[in-house]
């Protein structure tokens, strides 16, 4: 890997990269968000130091370099000087009692406090630097401090919707799509702590200091809850530490064990300003390794939380010939479609199979559904097309669904598969692809008007 400075940026292997403290020929710099230098005072925490520095505040010049010795250590109260003796203070002996007592009050509160080792914080969303060097000292629990959106994809393709990189780039990185919401803490070791996040619990060892969570929603604020329980001498006392975090507007990735090319195709905003709901349709790859052994679904129990209700399978009937049950489970809905392949959907063949595919997209009962076919590419990407056409995604938007296979498969990083339905569109009404596509399924292919309208009831939201 190379790392190198260029105009104030930190770049490692020709990248920006957001990488904490790093040292580049002999001298440290911080590199923050988009690779960019730190420049005067920066709190250093301990898990970003890359064991060049300790946690702290440092001080960084116009050019990024640490100055040296420029560690800044906690400020500390200043001591009182003793009244020489026969002086007078100056306050009368009532203010003077009146003192002394407030002073053993607080200083049984100190004790306390160090007594049981950390102190109970208000609730809030996250905690600042200053008090993040004062829980450390106590050996308190530590949080991290969201103040930007988090990014749910790899580092490439965040590059790419930061605008800093061209989606072939970040294709051509090879990183894939999918990256993990990642949860940093810090936690005595005598306390036990639970995350409440999205309705589950999960319990955070005080050695790991991370948990992965994944298949998180985008575009979308998260609150949290961590409980924090210490037992001294039979005294169990339990503190919640709240906070928020929210997820950048990007595409879905998404993780299930032996299944790739896997993402929501929710996310999208359309034309007339409306967005597509999340959660409801997942395309992927197959899952039972019935044409390529390596797409298989190696977890079932991975596949619960999404609640699928039908796997709308696009391959052909004539790989199984018994009855087939879904891997996704036995209670989940299951039908062959032999789905058409771009132009091929102007086929005569092709016409009573887009019928029944999106009659079973405008059936509310069968949301949340898995759509597929063996690599979640040619056929997926031409329903999808065609869906998308359907809801008012924009062009460029759609052109971006199709290329993201690329992350997958290298060969799908450009659309032009797609010309073959371009092109079988002239002819039809409309002065859009959107409203060509439309006229094309309701006057060629029998889909009635009010499929469309529900098909839009069930994906779209304000």
């Amino acid at each position: 890997m190379s790392a190198k400075i260029i105009d104030g940026i930190y770049y490692m292997d020709d990248e920006p990269k957001h990488a904490g403290v790093v040292m580049v020929d002999g001298k440290i710099y911080y590199a923050g968000s988009g690779g960019v230098l730190a420049v005067g005072e920066k709190i250093v925490h301990s898990e970003m130091s890359n064991g060049i520095l300790k946690h702290g505040t440092y001080r960084f010049g116009e050019d990024g370099v640490l100055v040296e010795g420029s560690y800044i250590p906690p400020k500390k109260g200043k001591k009182r000087k003793h009244r020489k003796k026969g002086k007078k203070s100056g306050l009368s002996k009532t203010a003077r009692v009146a003192l002394i007592c407030f002073a053993v009050a607080l200083a049984l509160l100190i004790a306390a406090d160090l007594y049981f080792g950390w102190t109970a914080r208000r609730p809030v969303n996250q905690p600042n630097a200053s008090n993040i060097e004062e829980s450390l000292l106590r050996g308190s629990i530590v949080l991290p401090n969201y103040e930007e959106e988090v990014y749910l994809c790899t580092d490439a393709m965040q590059w790419y919707y930061q605008g800093k990189t061209t989606l072939q780039r970040a294709i051509e990185f090879g990183q894939g799509g999918y990256a993990p919401f990642v949860f940093t803490y810090e936690i005595p070791e005598h306390v036990t702590a639970v995350l409440l996040l999205d309705g589950k619990e999960y319990v955070l060892d005080p050695s790991a200091r991370s948990i992965s969570i994944d298949n998180l929603m985008t575009g979308k604020t998260y609150e949290y809850t961590v409980s924090v329980t210490e037992t001294a001498e039979e005294t169990t006392r339990t503190t919640n530490c709240y906070g928020s975090f929210t997820t950048a507007d990007t595409n879905r990735f998404i993780t299930l064990p032996g299944v790739y090319n896997t993402r929501d195709i929710g996310g999208y905003h359309t034309l007339d300003g409306k967005r597509v709901k999340e959660g409801m349709i997942i395309r992927g790859t197959e899952i039972d390794g019935l044409v390529a052994s390596m797409n298989y679904l190696t977890d079932k129990a991975a596949a619960e939380p999404f609640g699928f209700k039908t796997d709308l399978d696009l391959r052909s009937a004539k790989l199984y010939s018994s009855i087939y049950k879904s891997r996704l489970g036995d209670d989940v809905a299951h039908h062959f479609y032999d789905g058409p392949i771009f132009g091929g959907v102007f086929s005569k063949n092709s016409k009573p199979v887009l019928r029944d595919i999106f009659a079973e997209l405008a059936d509310p009962n069968n949301y949340p559904m898995y759509m597929h076919c063996t690599y979640g590419a040619d056929r997926t990407g031409t329903i999808v097309f065609l869906l998308q056409c359907v809801l008012g995604c924009s062009e460029e938007d759609m052109d971006r669904e199709f290329k993201l296979t690329g992350l997958y498969v290298p060969d799908y990083a450009t659309a032009t598969s797609l010309n073959g339905i371009y092109g079988g569109l002239e002819g039809f009404a409309g002065d859009t692809v959107q409203e060509k596509v439309c006229s094309f399924l309701l006057e060629d292919v029998g889909v009635t008007q009010e499929e469309l309208d529900s098909i839009r009831a069930i994906l779209l939201e304000d």
